[in-house]
């Protein structure tokens, strides 16, 4: 069982500490940030490795600035196998201009509301870049799906492990939110309290999707008798027209990948569908003018971790299948999700399958797709749950296992890879990708595979390609494989 603390002052000094280190995880348990690249050259048997950055390093950012009485809350940061951006876009504001504030007065069991227009005391709360809120299971009530046989998901379950009156409040600020309303009242009887305000508020910012255009700055008054926040001020990143188009924008690039689906195809081949459509067509990049947002991934098509599990999500709503954002920690606050597939759950990274694509622009990593909670956290640190989350404990769907990619020794090594080239050929693919049984079955392999031995990885793609569809470079082979996942690729170069 994981269970998430929602403790907000615990977890604003510690994701606070992180954004203004860096604001983002390197790699799984290891500073190792990078796959290691090598050619291997036929003519001299001489391999010469260089090491390729799977993401851009980028300088992390921390911008939070205070205004009248300010806490700093998480937001979301991105990570891969190499550092990213984090940038805090935490921008309080103080208004002192003229605002409606409601004054309550108790009189025995009545309550009167009366709007004066004066001078208004706003607080301002920033909330800061890492991840808070996580849908784990939640029921699909919405409407039925126009891409598959189910009803699509209207709420993320961080929704559903609120109470009765949290979800009242939540429910009363994503409407204002989504009619872009200037501001917010609470009545009386509502009793929010700032952390109430500040938790609920926090689970809006990372898990309504839908809200991509919110800020992270929220502005609100308090009655100075009880200290219920009375009133909250509203703020966006955008003009209410603006937002409406790209509302538009989104639709359309979603709407490219959802109509993929077909009536026959399973969860898993959905799942896929979706996790190479959105590597395929995003670049990770921390200097993104979105980088945090469903725009940024669909539309501009650069974004980082938040935006890529977000979008996941956005994607596998639409289609009713079950899918939760995950917040873990490799060196720092790192955002990933967990979906269900065939009944089961599995964690799945598409920040972290997504490669540096220069070299081959069709390539899509699979080393994050459908893990159990035993594997991820021997990758990295999977944050603690105040509530259950449905444990992650699928096999089937491994992507690995699932298409007969592991290896046990070199000879089922060779096997996979004479096979796959063969296939890769006919489809026009340029990665050959498999996983190694266990630490030493990897040792075994990239030593014979990858040393000046007769049969290394040229000889067997030289047999391959003899019965090859298209002709693909022997002379210098690009390979990579990471000890950590247990994972080897080699990357075809095409002759034609």
């Amino acid at each position: 069982m994981i269970k998430r603390k929602r403790n907000a002052a615990v977890i604003a000094a510690a994701l606070m500490a992180a954004t203004m280190l860096g604001g983002c995880d390197t790699n799984d348990n290891t500073p190792l940030p990078t796959d290691t690249v090598t050619e291997t050259q036929a003519e001299t048997s001489v391999t010469t490795a260089t090491t390729v950055s799977e993401k851009p390093q980028e300088t992390a950012v921390s911008d939070s600035t205070e205004t009248v009485a300010e806490t700093t809350v998480p937001e979301s940061t991105a990570a891969n196998e190499t550092p990213e951006t984090t940038v805090s876009e935490s921008e309080a504001q103080e208004e002192t201009s003229e605002t409606t504030t409601v004054s309550i007065a108790v009189e025995s069991e009545t309550v009167s509301e009366e709007s004066t227009e004066k001078d208004m005391d706003w607080s301002s709360s920033a909330i800061a870049f890492s991840a808070a809120g996580n849908p784990v299971y939640f029921p699909a009530n919405g409407e039925k799906s126009p891409y598959t046989d189910r009803k699509t998901i209207d709420h993320p379950y961080s929704y559903y492990t609120l109470n009765d009156r949290h979800q009242k409040i939540y429910d009363e600020l994503v409407t204002a939110l989504l009619d872009c309303e200037s501001s917010i009242k609470f009545s009386y009887y509502d009793e929010v309290t700032f952390d109430d305000l500040f938790s609920i508020y926090q689970l809006i910012y990372n898990d309504e999707y839908r809200l991509f255009y919110i800020s992270p700055t929220i502005e609100y008054t308090q009655d100075k008798t009880t200290g219920f926040v009375t009133q909250m001020r509203l703020l966006y990143n955008y003009d209410a027209d603006v937002i409406a188009d790209m509302k538009a924008e989104i639709e359309e690039e979603a709407e490219k990948i959802l109509s993929q689906i077909t009536p026959d195809m399973s969860d898993y081949e959905i799942v896929k569908l979706f996790h190479d459509s959105v590597i395929i067509s995003c670049k990770y990049s921390g200097e993104a003018e979105n980088p945090n947002t469903i725009y940024g991934c669909l539309v501009d098509k650069e974004a980082l971790c938040q935006a890529y599990s977000q979008t996941f999500t956005y994607l596998c709503h639409r289609a009713g299948i079950k899918t939760l954002v995950v917040l873990g920690v490799a060196n720092e606050p790192h955002m990933w999700n967990i979906v269900e597939m065939g009944g089961d759950y599995y964690h799945i990274d598409l920040t972290w399958d997504d490669p540096d694509r220069s070299r081959n622009p069709d390539s899509v990593r699979y080393d994050y797709f459908g893990l159990t909670d035993e594997r991820i956290r021997e990758l990295r640190q999977v944050d603690d749950y105040e509530y259950e989350v449905p444990a992650a404990n699928g096999t089937k769907y491994q992507y690995y296992s699932y298409n007969d990619l592991v290896a046990a020794d070199t000879e089922e090594a060779k096997a996979i890879i004479t096979r796959e080239a063969l296939k890769a050929a006919e489809n026009g693919s340029s990665t050959v990708q498999f996983m190694c049984a266990d630490s030493e079955a990897f040792d075994e392999i990239t030593s014979a595979l990858f040393s000046n031995a007769q049969g290394n990885v040229i000889t067997v793609l030289e047999a391959a390609k003899k019965q090859a569809a298209r002709l693909f470079n022997t002379e210098s082979v690009y390979h990579n494989s990471n000890e950590n996942t247990l994972t080897v690729k080699i990357f075809l170069d095409y002759l034609d």
